[in-house]
């Protein structure tokens, strides 16, 4: 490695992790920040906006949504125009006007933002990152950089989830990563805990930043559960409506639970 690839890494790391002692899986999610454009520019952005089409499992259609994001707060907001549904996101408490969809609000107003935005979250505060290791996905014999994303107590609704980063050992993009969910009211009754694998298929650059724009997402045997066959018109400028922050009269107040009382064992 020549001397200015090692000061350029230096920087990326103070960047990204401050001044605590740095590990090696520091130094990997450093690499990968960078490869997809690097941590400063996307944490400076004032928002993170982008509309996406998901398909859940057994969908004829996708769900489109436009999603707008609040960087710092996290605050958030969400468009259906086929439903002509809205979903909102204050930090503390989640509110919809005609929502009908397979998850609840609380859960749903995050999860496409972080998983279109895994690249620059791995470095969040609060996460906990393993030392490196190699993995495949299945019959690629790519052998991946892998980096096990864990977080604090009390870093989001749940926090014993994790996400295996599977990254690429050459360009550094971020190529899939398995994740747990653990939201409770977003899991059948008798179910405590899912694991699934979701593939970024193919990318593109906006604003100097490497996003997604196709991914898809399988159970561990590689069963396809869901896929989000288009990731479209990213911004990292809009402004944020405040407005959206205040609940409607016709607003319903999500009250689902990311936690339940007793434990069932899968």
């Amino acid at each position: 490695m020549t001397a200015r690839l090692l000061v350029l890494l230096s920087i990326a790391l103070l960047t990204t992790f401050g001044c605590s002692r740095t590990t090696p899986g520091m130094e990997v999610v450093a690499h990968m920040t960078e490869a997809h454009g690097g941590l400063d520019k996307w944490r400076s952005a004032p928002s993170v906006s982008f509309e996406a089409a998901l398909l859940p499992p057994g969908a004829s259609s996708p769900l489109i949504h436009r999603v707008t994001v609040e960087q710092g707060p996290r605050r958030a907001y969400l468009d259906f125009p086929e439903m002509e549904a809205r979903i909102s996101w204050d930090g503390e408490k989640a509110w919809s006007e005609n929502w009908e969809g397979p998850f609840p609000p609380r859960f749903f107003a995050l999860l496409s933002y972080y998983f279109m935005n895994l690249p620059w979250l791995a470095a969040d505060p609060g996460v906990n990152l393993s030392d490196p290791g190699t993995g495949r996905l299945w019959d690629d014999p790519t052998e991946y950089i892998t980096v096990k994303m864990t977080f604090e107590p009390c870093v989001g609704d749940t926090p014993d989830d994790y996400y295996i980063l599977y990254i690429d050992p050459t360009s550094y993009r971020l190529r899939a990563a398995e994740f747990t969910v653990t939201y409770a009211d977003a899991l059948p009754p008798d179910v405590d805990v899912i694991t699934e694998i979701i593939v970024y298929e193919e990318f593109a650059k906006v604003d100097g930043l490497t996003v997604p724009t196709k991914c898809s997402v399988y159970a561990k045997d590689r069963s396809p559960l869901a896929s989000f066959p288009e990731v479209r018109d990213w911004s990292f400028s809009r402004s944020f409506d405040e407005s959206r922050m205040v609940v409607s009269p016709n607003a319903v107040l999500d009250t689902s639970s990311p936690n339940r009382t007793a434990k069932t064992p899968q």
